[in-house]
């Protein structure tokens, strides 16, 4: 066994089980049938979500030659990937009372500080890797601090705040609907190659 099926061994247990989370969780909503009351703003972020799972997934690939790392760098490695299960274990209800209405919008309302807060913690644990990585990268010039201060996800993060604490629903819905437009337009062209 390689290092790299090592841990990206692990890395597809926990995204694994977040993308179990999502089905699992819609498939139960689908079970309550009429009496769930749905609402566009979680199951927009939970397609975000989902394609963040998708994406983190496929781009670990990127360290197949990996031959070197340290305990501390696998720990950062699944604390990572912690946070896009996070996110999927909060995007949905989880548990659904026998009886009564199932508001999807007071879920989001309730929830999308823990969603967007995981999201914002994996972007800044990712940022951090790739930092730590790169300065023990032996090959290219060394990025000045500034560089790698503006190399950070500033923009994901300002909307994943925004989404925090804006509460109009129709600015939710739009830029929602924006964020999850934009990441898939970014992500969904990216080849895959041996």
């Amino acid at each position: 066994m390689t290092l790299f099926e090592l841990v990206f061994g692990l890395s597809a247990v926990i995204l694994g089980l977040a993308l179990t989370q999502i089905a699992s969780n819609f498939h139960r909503l689908l079970l309550a049938g009429p009496r769930v009351r749905w609402a566009p703003e979680p199951l927009l972020l939970c397609a975000i979500v989902f394609l963040v799972i998708i994406s983190v997934w496929l781009t670990q690939w990127s360290d197949r030659n990996e031959i070197h790392t340290t305990i501390g760098m696998v720990v950062l490695q699944v604390l990572k990937m912690l946070m896009p299960y996070l996110a999927a274990a909060f995007v949905l209800p989880d548990k659904i009372a026998e009886e009564g209405p199932i508001d999807l919008y007071r879920h989001y309302d309730r929830t999308r500080v823990f969603t967007c807060g995981a999201l914002i913690a994996g972007l800044l644990l990712f940022w951090a890797y790739y930092l730590i990585a790169q300065a023990g990268a032996p090959a290219g010039p060394p990025l000045h601090w500034t560089e790698r201060l503006l190399a950070g996800p500033w923009l994901y993060i300002a909307v994943y705040l925004a989404l925090i604490f804006i509460r109009a629903r129709w600015f939710n819905i739009v830029l929602l609907t924006a964020a999850l437009l934009f990441y898939a337009w970014q992500i969904v062209p990216m080849p895959l190659a041996q």
